[in-house]
């Protein structure tokens, strides 16, 4: 109905918006929180224990949003059912991804990493239009296709130049960011399918998506810095700052998961590119970044394909023709018309028959 699309329609704004602002200050958050500050003993977080954490409180938040629609029988009878698996391939892509931008980041410069792994923007409208069946316009191609590249050169220009020690293999770095954004666009795509199929409610596909990618992250965090968690501890170096960090994360895996639901991908790719537009900006005024003409152009680029991208109707939809009649035209023919009979199961035009029956 008319409601439940206004509704919708102002889950997805919402959502999206939410996206903007979260991954702006997350972005912000966790810069302040890789810097020495007072109060940690010169100690910095762990990364893993953070983002462990996140995942952690992502699943206890979808757990209560849940049980505000289940019993709490329903609920663990939906947690441990088979559709739980389906969320296993999305957690799988995404820890592959992070691994894979690991590999590529070793074996190729920061520059040439970060406009690589634009093209996920490209693969997410790929797989989108296979797997979803979208319909784009060639102006919204073009419009993706330049945000991917704006996005590119704003990161170049705020790019910090390091020149990483030891050998590097190009051919591998490219072969890594290149999987990863494959695996990137379809855990996305993948995921925005199971959300909007099926029975199951969201907050409990969340679950089962935390559930699978705490697994993955634990798995990871035990093996990089185990070690490092037993002699110094899980929280050393967290403070307010550090827990803001983590909030921020679960807060972004929440309003993924409505953009999954009642959005789309390729718009969660441009609201990703608008917050790091802001984030930019916000580095100018609080880490002295300088402004620089790949930074002014990228930017550009990124206002000129939101604009390109949301302007252009989707392809394949047609207004529906209408005939004008004139109404002194309609009124005779309705004088001169047979009667009009319904017998149930429609409407039958044409002259009155008595029907006997013997």
């Amino acid at each position: 109905g008319t409601g439940e699309d206004a509704s919708n329609t102002g889950l997805r704004r919402a959502s999206l918006t939410t996206v903007v602002f979260q991954n702006t200050a997350l972005a912000l958050c966790m810069r302040c929180s890789r810097l020495p500050r007072e109060g940690t003993n010169g100690e910095l977080y762990l990364v893993t224990t953070a983002v462990f954490s996140g995942e952690l409180m992502k699943l206890i938040v979808s757990f209560v949003l849940a049980t505000w629609s289940h019993s709490p029988l329903q609920l663990a009878t939906l947690f441990l059912s088979r559709e739980s698996f389906t969320m296993l391939v999305p957690a799988a892509l995404y820890s592959l991804q992070n691994s894979l931008q690991y590999v590529a980041a070793s074996n190729l410069d920061v520059s040439v990493c970060q406009v690589l792994y634009q093209l996920k923007l490209v693969t997410t409208a790929l797989f989108s239009v296979a797997m979803l069946g979208r319909q784009l316009s060639g102006h919204q191609w073009c419009g993706i296709f330049l945000c991917a590249a704006g996005v590119a050169a704003v990161q170049v220009s705020t790019a910090e130049k390091t020149s990483a020690a030891g050998e590097k293999q190009a051919w591998v770095g490219f072969i890594a960011v290149s999987v990863a954004c494959v695996t990137s666009g379809l855990a996305a795509v993948y995921t925005e399918k199971v959300f909007k199929t099926g029975n199951t409610s969201l907050w409990v596909r969340n679950m089962h998506l935390a559930a699978w990618s705490l697994l993955a992250v634990f798995s990871s965090m035990y093996l990089a810095e185990g070690s490092k968690i037993r002699e110094k501890g899980f929280f050393v170096g967290w403070d307010f700052l550090v827990c803001a960090v983590v909030v921020l994360q679960a807060l972004g895996g929440m309003a993924v998961a409505v953009v999954a639901k009642y959005a789309d991908n390729i718009s969660k790719g441009f609201a990703t590119a608008i917050s790091i537009l802001l984030t930019c900006f916000a580095s100018v005024f609080f880490f002295d970044l300088q402004p620089s003409v790949p930074f002014i152009l990228g930017t550009s680029l990124v206002l000129a394909s939101l604009y390109m991208y949301t302007s252009s109707p989707i392809q394949g939809t047609r207004p529906h023709a209408y005939i004008q009649i004139k109404t002194e035209d309609t009124r005779k023919d309705l004088e001169n018309s047979p009667k009009t009979i319904s017998n149930g199961d429609g409407i039958q035009l044409g002259k009155s028959t008595e029907m006997n029956s013997d």
